[in-house]
């Protein structure tokens, strides 16, 4: 994976009204809104309240419409592999959900997964049979390729993988677990909440299937 650029803090900072209040650490939950985003927001609601709700979408149709192709510049991907929902967690459960697995099927995950993830995997496991598994970490606590690469076999159903967890730093080796699961034929979903606007993403690259992200 390419480096990302570094990061102009004094100008991210400045843009960003919220920095001369606070000392704001909970950016993997919600970061402070720049002021660009706050500016749009506020034009769209008083938009809204001169000429009402479905007006103003009506009126922004071209700009809403054009969301998609900056998603698939930012993911390196068709505009027709795009769909935009209300939360990042409904993302990765519809994506997740819309698969069938049965009895002795196997999903892979691993160890520093996060929770609603966790949950979703446990629940259908509970329902249908499968059996989830998480993978073993290597030295540097990261998901261990060459473990994932000795637990593939044809009863793999799912590679569900946490790109950035949301906390601790780490950042797990999705291109890696890609290239196993692109040659083994199995499908892999990736959880990019974390990583999204922070690392450089490609899903050709990555070789998922599914990915889901919070932008």
């Amino acid at each position: 994976m390419t480096r990302a650029a570094a990061i102009d803090l004094a100008r991210a900072r400045a843009d960003t009204p919220g920095c001369a209040h606070v000392k704001h650490f909970n950016n993997a939950g919600a970061g402070l809104v720049p002021q660009s985003v706050l500016d749009t927001m506020v034009a769209h609601l008083e938009r809204e309240a001169t000429i009402g709700g479905y007006e103003a979408a009506a009126e922004a149709g071209d700009r809403l419409e054009a969301v998609y192709d900056e998603l698939a510049a930012l993911l390196g991907c068709g505009r027709d592999e795009i769909a935009v929902v209300e939360n990042a967690t409904r993302a990765w459960d519809m994506a997740f959900y819309a698969l069938r697995f049965d009895p002795g099927d196997r999903i892979l995950c691993a160890r520093a997964e996060y929770e609603s993830n966790v949950i979703a995997l446990l629940q259908v496991a509970k329902r249908t049979g499968a059996l989830v598994e998480p993978v073993p970490n290597d030295e540097h606590g990261r998901l261990s390729v060459a473990a994932l690469g000795e637990m593939l076999d044809d009863r793999v159903k799912l590679v569900a993988i946490t790109h950035v967890p949301t906390n601790g730093g780490l950042v797990n080796p999705i291109e890696e677990v890609g290239a196993l699961t692109r040659a083994a034929g199995i499908a892999f979903l990736v959880d990019a909440c974390q990583s999204i606007g922070q690392l450089p993403l490609d899903v050709g690259r990555t070789g998922c299937d599914m990915l889901s992200a919070y932008w």
